[in-house]
């Protein structure tokens, strides 16, 4: 079965809510209320990617949604997505505790141009791993939940829409003193995230969205805004679930160097501090355009 969102009247849904709904075999859109920097935010598509990959259990009789659960997705974004897409997902592997799935997005069909021959190339890919609990649980540790004051502590700092157009649909408020771009010397940034549509804990849909919401943690460290794209996401679950709508997001760089690639580490925990996911990133700083 599909991971779609929570439910909720047809006419009350945020646009991001909309998008997350529609199904996984049809075109979806990619308006640019929810760009993030130049296209469809990233942990959007790897989203829509997800559903579909989800679903392509059904032919085969395994609704692998229930008793295998998503834990790992790694999607990587080859070009900016800004058309509307579809998704072609299967089920590359399955065993009786796990199923791995790949994904391709595409332009949709009305996107092509009408006299094209050659293969159509994908605009982003992702594989990922779908597993059932073990009968034999490890020992449990978990990242320990950072020094911070509760989200209704943080301070309200959002990106304005015309930058990151997407924003207009999360609420974000931050610990510490890092702010993206202002020049610092620690390139991390921490930050309790909310969806701003209903008051649901956000699922696992969601929470794809939600590991990306921050700005790239080395913008802390540079004094100009630039582009600094996700190249690729690697998101591995804990198995826990969001106790309500507010996660804290810590996103640090770990690694970072002349070349303009830059490998980040993400945390997510929910409001009770229990750990929802670790992901790490790789994105690469781009040059501002010429005046």
């Amino acid at each position: 079965m599909a991971f779609n969102s929570q439910s909720g009247d047809v006419a009350t849904r945020s646009t991001i809510d909309s998008f997350l709904r529609t199904p996984p075999n049809g075109v979806r859109p990619a308006p640019p209320e929810l760009w993030g920097f130049g296209g469809l935010h990233g942990g959007l598509a790897i989203a829509a990617m997800v559903d579909a990959m989800a679903a392509s259990a059904e032919p085969t009789g395994q609704t692998g949604a229930g008793a295998q659960r998503l834990r790992s997705v790694t999607g990587r974004l080859h070009r900016a997505v800004r058309e509307p897409f579809s998704v072609a997902a299967q089920t590359d592997a399955a065993t009786r505790s796990t199923r791995s799935a790949s994904a391709r997005l595409f332009p949709s069909a009305d996107e092509q141009p009408a006299a094209q021959t050659a293969p159509v190339a994908p605009l982003a890919s992702a594989t990922s791993l779908f597993g059932s609990d073990s009968p034999a649980p490890a020992p449990a540790f978990a990242p320990p939940f950072p020094d911070v004051p509760a989200w209704h502590a943080g301070g309200l700092f959002n990106p304005p829409p015309s930058f990151v157009p997407v924003s207009e649909f999360y609420e974000l408020r931050v610990t510490g003193t890092n702010r993206p771009f202002a020049g610092g010397t620690d390139p991390s940034l921490t930050a309790w995230v909310r969806l701003t549509e209903d008051d649901q804990p956000p699922g696992q849909l969601r929470l794809l969205f939600l590991v990306d919401a921050l700005a790239p943690s080395i913008s802390a460290v540079l004094d100009t805004p630039q582009p600094v794209p996700t190249i690729e996401l690697s998101v591995q679950f804990s198995g826990n679930r969001a106790v309500s709508p507010w996660v804290l997001v810590d996103a640090r760089t770990a690694a970072s160097g002349p070349d303009g690639w830059v490998t980040e580490t993400i945390q997510v925990w929910g409001e009770d501090r229990a750990h929802l996911a670790s992901a790490t990133q790789l994105r690469l700083v781009r040059p501002l355009p010429a005046p």
